[in-house]
């Protein structure tokens, strides 16, 4: 998998070691003018355009500054993900013939990293290893989270493990970002074996390991197996944080355990952690979703107690409770009470508002608060128009949802399977066959394959067509 043999030496208390690291892939030189012609620009706001001129002022200085006074800007502009802007002042750089440091080129790599582009990072690296520069902890970190996050996890740990027989010490940064990683692509018992290996390397493992592993677990809803890491967290003496609660909590609603869920929000303030408004937040989704708004509410008595103030996703919550209940006048009262709370409500909240109105058959109210959502220059999703184009065609006003779909299209958003089925369901009950017919071919040629409701729909609606045929030709000849 790496397959180019790199020395580069560090320093080991007072002995100098040099490890042979193999590298992934052939790395070209470091050509930056190159990378630069395919990144796409986007405008900077006035705070990178100021740095900028003060890197360019620096260059021009008959007495050039320290690079350490370039890194800073360098710095402060990759923490701020200008990457482009970083790359295209490192090619000034060179160009002055003024030579970059160690942590010049971990910022470069740092943004390659963070761009996923891990052949550049690599080059840079290698640089880093031409130059003679000592690489760090950091410095391998970096690499390690760069080919996390573009999806190699099994390459990340195969360079863990070269850089680890060649005798380098990692740290507990290195094994939550490889817990991270393989927990984000779907592999978490490969995390747990990470987790297990930790004391071989010297590393206690930490609360961010476990809390990890434990919201993937919640996650994949294997909530025993979660409490069972919990456990073992309390015996190796590793205090549970807020986060490891409001995991836990998740995964106990997920599974519908709410009095447990409850329970365990009690047992975390009275280990004196406080709950934050996502502690509150997930009690109260859980709650509303199974109908129970009676405690939902009471926890958010609890949570305005605790002086935690309820956010748009709380708000949310309670009203998506209500429309499942079909209270929708006690759903309209959240919405507006909301607003007066200073909340500002957001697309999700509109869209559960259209929702309600359309299934209350208020098409009407419904599309005059999409109208005042593009009033607020807030920007309508899939969801907000297809659940729209849903209530229209329940409402027979076919050309009105045809209408929309185009300006869904024209503003960005794609129909998915529920806005053609919805739209087919509505053709065919309008006796709009041909119609229906054509949409569904249109709905394949966009590459959206039906699934077995959209298929009940087009078997449905031909068998009315064909009735509709014998009618109309049984009719005829009874009357000639």
């Amino acid at each position: 998998m790496f397959n180019i043999a790199t020395s580069f030496s560090m320093n080991s208390g007072s002995r100098l070691m040099r490890y042979a690291l193999p590298l992934h892939p052939p790395y070209p030189p470091l050509t930056i003018t190159l990378f630069l012609s395919s990144l796409s620009q986007s405008p900077s706001p006035r705070h990178v355009d100021e740095a900028v001129d003060s890197f360019t002022r620096m260059l021009t200085m008959r007495r050039t500054p320290s690079i350490i006074q370039f890194n800073k800007i360098l710095g402060s502009l990759a923490k701020t993900n200008r990457f482009s802007t970083v790359f295209s002042l490192f090619q000034q750089l060179q160009t002055k013939g003024i030579t970059p440091n160690l942590f010049t080129l971990s910022i470069l790599m740092n943004c390659c990293c963070g761009m996923g582009l891990m052949t550049l990072a690599f080059s840079v690296f290698a640089k880093i290893l031409r130059m003679d520069f000592q690489p760090d902890t950091v410095t391998l970190n970096t690499l390690l989270k760069g080919l996390c996050l573009s999806g190699n996890v099994h390459k990340a740990l195969h360079f863990h493990d070269r850089v680890l027989a060649h005798g380098f010490q990692f740290n507990q940064v290195t094994y939550a970002t490889l817990i991270n990683g393989l927990c984000k692509t779907g592999h978490t018992s490969g995390a747990i074996q990470v987790l297990r290996k930790t004391p071989q390397y010297d590393i206690v493992p930490n609360v961010i390991m476990y809390n990890t592993i434990i919201d993937s677990l919640c996650k994949d809803t294997f909530v025993s197996h979660a409490f069972h890491l919990y456990s073992e967290m309390l015996s190796k003496g590793i205090s549970p944080d807020v986060i490891t609660y409001n995991t836990l909590i998740y995964g106990l609603c997920l599974v519908g355990q709410l009095k447990e869920a409850i329970d365990l929000l009690n047992h975390m303030m009275l280990k004196n952690i406080t709950p934050n408004v996502h502690t509150y937040n997930t009690l109260i989704d859980g709650l509303c979703k199974e109908g129970n708004i009676k405690d939902a509410k009471s926890v958010l008595a609890i949570m305005t107690k605790d002086c935690v103030k309820p956010n748009v996703v709380t708000f949310n919550s309670l009203m998506d409770g209500y429309y499942l209940l079909n209270k929708l006048n006690k759903a309209k009262h959240v919405f507006n009470r909301m607003t007066q709370n200073g909340v500002v409500p957001d697309v999700r909240s509109y869209s559960i508002m259209i929702n309600g109105f359309c299934k209350s058959k208020m098409v009407d109210d419904a599309l005059n608060l999409f109208e005042e959502m593009r009033h607020k220059n807030m920007f309508p999703n899939t969801v907000t128009y297809s659940t729209l184009i849903d209530g229209l065609c329940k409402s027979r006003r076919i050309s009105c949802a045809l209408e929309l779909l185009e300006k869904m299209q024209d503003s960005g958003q794609y129909a998915d399977i529920f806005t053609y089925s919805s739209l087919l369901d509505g053709m065919f009950k309008n006796h709009e066959f041909d119609k229906a017919l054509v949409l569904f071919n249109q709905m394949k040629e966009r590459g959206i394959n039906p699934d077995i409701y959209t298929y009940t729909i087009l078997i449905d609606g031909l068998c009315k067509k064909w009735k509709t045929y014998r009618c109309k030709r049984d009719f005829s000849i009874s009357s000639c």
